[in-house]
């Protein structure tokens, strides 16, 4: 039960850095997944032959997925300041209705009445959370095309993960991640290069915030592959996303003076009725 805690409270916690590091959010990341990867290979670094034997489909995958890594966590730490910290976790976890149609419509698996009612629970809780901004157009498009473009890059990445399990099985679940934030890092760092704006990497105060986030990050996936290996696998993903949705929308409102107003209650309380319909 320890582990689906701190599951929760480190995905939040991830948020609230997010929204709280006034520093420039790209760089941030870049310098959060250099202290993920360090830190990884301190605890599970893989051999040489390990390495070499990888097929070219997997370094594909883990390619794509690094591009996803970087692109999705910079809009997360977008949208946790322009959006907030409580719409930002609900909107990401009920990404979960992108991954349960693919696995439907692609891969064969059933999908149930109550999936269905999910996913339409899902879209009408995302509706209802933008409440707030509906009378300021321009605003209300904006935070749409965030939300969207969050709640997308999310499903993705649940996708590639479910459809490419064959081809990361010789890694273990640490080197999953270790692999994918590596590339994810190697992207930021290419990036500022082209910007000639690596110089900015070297400051002290992105590198104190990028170890509290790094740690962070880490720790929050230790969390949730402990948690997978002691509980089934949809009761953790239940409680997990629950929890994150139910958490942070708290703690945005408490901490963070977030918008709220009985559309907002209700799309929170349609966002996690979704997530058990989905279980």
């Amino acid at each position: 039960m320890w582990y689906v805690v701190l599951s929760i409270l480190t995905n939040v916690l991830l948020l609230v850095w997010l929204r709280s590091l006034r520093l420039p959010v790209f760089s941030l990341i870049t310098l959060n997944y250099l202290v993920c990867v360090g830190l990884a290979l301190g605890l599970d670094a893989p051999r040489l032959d390990q390495i070499a034997s990888l097929p070219l489909a997997t370094w594909g995958l883990i390619g794509v997925l690094g591009g996803l890594f970087i692109g999705v966590f910079a809009l997360t730490g977008q949208a946790s300041r322009e959006i907030g910290v409580g719409l930002t976790g609900m909107i990401a976890k009920l990404s979960v209705i992108l991954p349960v149609a693919f696995v439907a419509l692609f891969l064969g698996e059933p999908l149930y009445l109550k999936q269905v009612l999910g996913m339409v629970a899902g879209l009408m809780a995302i509706v209802l959370v933008h409440r707030p901004y509906w009378q300021a157009w321009p605003l209300l498009l904006q935070h749409a095309r965030i939300g969207l473009l969050l709640w997308a890059g999310n499903g993705t990445i649940d996708i590639l993960f479910k459809a490419g399990q064959p081809l990361l099985h010789p890694l273990s679940p640490l080197q999953v991640p270790l692999f994918v934030m590596s590339v994810a890092g190697l992207i930021g760092l290419i990036e500022h290069l082209r910007q000639n704006r690596l110089p900015l990497l070297l400051q002290g105060a992105l590198w104190k915030g990028a170890l509290l986030l790094g740690t962070t990050n880490l720790l929050s996936i230790y969390a949730y592959l402990q948690a997978l290996q002691t509980w089934p696998a949809a009761q953790f993903f239940l409680w997990n996303n629950l929890g994150i949705v139910l958490l942070s929308g708290v703690v945005g409102i408490v901490f963070f003076r977030e918008r709220f107003s009985w559309e907002v209650g209700a799309g929170y309380a349609l966002g996690g009725l979704a997530l058990i319909l989905l279980a």
